[in-house]
């Protein structure tokens, strides 16, 4: 695990020094510096103000989830190197095209849902729409590192579950 209380400093009793930045604040500032580039640049390039970038990287503002993955895309890293979990720095690819004509369909939609949520604005459906794309996620994952475990009938309930439940709050925020 990347220690970045050896690298910028801190006690490393871990007891969260007031001064002592986030390991993602770090990171994030140390990826911008490292490239030598401005936070007026970056900040542009990310599609933020200055002054947010600025907070992130001061940690005095905790980034959204698109936030992050923009970063990460941005800086070729993976979100376990930026929030200062693993040394290495190269992000996992996904399938060229040619391989898999839907997966920039896949990445375009994701990211359409959760523009949208930021633009809602609201917890609740934000937190049903996760939970009810986490469940497939998870069970493809499940099966990709045991294929030989069993069938869960208990998975298909869950996600049917979160289905209602974002299928509910996205009405309830929608057709208010």
């Amino acid at each position: 695990m990347l220690n970045l209380e050896d690298k910028y400093g801190g006690d490393g009793d871990g007891d969260g020094d007031e001064k002592m930045k986030s390991d993602f604040a770090m990171m994030l500032s140390s990826l911008r510096k490292d490239k030598g580039l401005s936070q007026r640049r970056v900040a542009e390039d990310l599609g933020v103000s200055q002054a947010l970038l600025s907070h992130y990287e001061n940690d005095a503002r905790e980034p959204k989830l698109d936030f992050v993955l923009r970063a990460c895309n941005y800086y070729g890293v993976t979100a376990d190197h930026l929030l200062g979990r693993v040394d290495d720095q190269a992000p996992r690819s996904l399938p060229a095209p040619h391989d898999c004509e839907n997966a920039p369909r896949l990445i375009s939609e994701v990211c359409y849902v959760f523009d949208k949520l930021d633009e809602l604005a609201d917890p609740q459906l934000y937190a049903d729409i996760v939970d009810y794309l986490l469940i497939p996620c998870e069970s493809v994952a499940a099966l990709l590192r045991e294929p030989s475990s069993p069938y869960d009938p208990v998975r298909d309930a869950k996600l049917k579950m979160a289905e209602a439940a974002f299928v509910d709050s996205t009405r309830r925020v929608l057709l208010r």
